[in-house]
């Protein structure tokens, strides 16, 4: 997990089947920042993902930190 941009977070993945996606090393996730801003994301965190798919991009619905 890492924020490089205020309303962007990169996270590496398992596979996610509901998408259609394999295992990933690095996948960018648009986001509004008082989302990302109400968890206090850090590089290296753990986190469960509720994301949406759109036609460009995927975008976060919900974000919480793993223990």
């Amino acid at each position: 997990m890492a924020r490089p941009a205020p309303d962007l977070v990169l996270v590496s993945h398992d596979a996610v089947q509901g998408l259609g996606m394999s295992a990933m090393e690095l996948m960018a996730i648009a986001a509004e920042p008082t989302l990302l801003d109400a968890v206090g994301p850090r590089p290296g965190d753990r986190v469960k993902l509720a994301v949406r798919a759109t036609e460009d991009r995927l975008v976060l619905l919900r974000i919480e930190r793993i223990p």
